[in-house]
């Protein structure tokens, strides 16, 4: 199953395995809602996590193919700015340098490239709900409006054959 990286306009990303790109946004929804937000499928899943002493996972390392695909794709501005105070780190590893090494300028050219980062990502316009009903769920839900729609056919479907009308969205019946 292809694994996809979804960028938020937060600065978050979301990493799932999923069938497609639509599959992907609606299985993040249990997060957020990344509707709308940049999407790349990732050439490698490669992740070593270790458990800390009180039960929680921590990241220790990305593969070197998921490292680049990321960095390049959801962190483009924080990634030059490392290569430029870092020069170019070993793949994988999230920061060779302790941060309390760096000069003042160093951090500071860091902190500026993330503060950019958080600004550049914007979500693309998506089609909306298509019924009334539909597009107050998505207001008030923050839904992505595939999951809308698949409802909104289920009710349809359901009221032409005069049958129950299914309660959640993501069950497929």
């Amino acid at each position: 199953m292809p694994v996809f990286a979804v960028r938020s306009v937060s600065g978050q990303l979301g990493i799932v395995a999923a069938r497609n790109r639509v599959d992907a946004v609606e299985r993040l929804d249990e997060f957020a809602n990344f509707e709308g937000c940049p999407i790349r499928e990732l050439p490698e899943l490669m992740l070593l996590l270790d458990m800390d002493d009180e039960g929680e996972f921590t990241l220790e390392h990305v593969g070197e193919e998921m490292d680049d695909a990321i960095r390049e794709f959801a962190y483009a501005l924080v990634r030059k700015a490392f290569d430029g105070v870092l020069g170019q780190p070993e793949a994988g590893e999230r920061d060779p340098m302790d941060p309390n090494e760096r000069t003042p300028a160093q951090k500071e050219l860091i902190r500026k490239a993330v503060e950019a980062e958080r600004g550049r990502v914007r979500r693309k316009k998506m089609a909306e709900p298509l019924t009334e009903r539909g597009r107050e769920m998505k207001r008030q839900l923050d839904l992505p409006t595939s999951l809308i729609r698949k409802q909104e056919r289920r009710v349809a479907r359901a009221v032409l054959k005069r049958k129950e009308v299914p309660q959640d969205p993501r069950k497929r019946h």
